[in-house]
């Protein structure tokens, strides 16, 4: 019987606990190896602190959503369009 590993209460990603992810839009991309190689240790972190499963996909598009919403002039330059 193998033993889940401890939560740490203190210690929380950005990435919110999802129920089930929303529907996706494909849109190929291409990552550099680290990039991916921390997309996957993330993922896994991820499933370690919550106990619960996020495809790489999900979490791409979170920090993307998140990178274009704290960019403030990108913010300034969308609403004047």
């Amino acid at each position: 019987m193998a033993d889940k590993p401890a939560r740490n209460s203190s210690a929380r990603l950005l990435l919110p606990i999802v129920k089930r992810e929303p529907e996706k839009t494909k849109r190929p991309v291409s990552l550099s190896q680290d990039v991916d190689a921390d997309l996957l240790a993330y993922q896994l972190a991820y499933r370690d602190m919550n106990g619960a499963e996020v495809s790489r996909d999900f979490i791409i598009e979170h920090v993307l959503a998140q990178h274009l919403k704290r960019d403030k002039a990108f913010q300034a330059w969308k609403a004047t369009r």
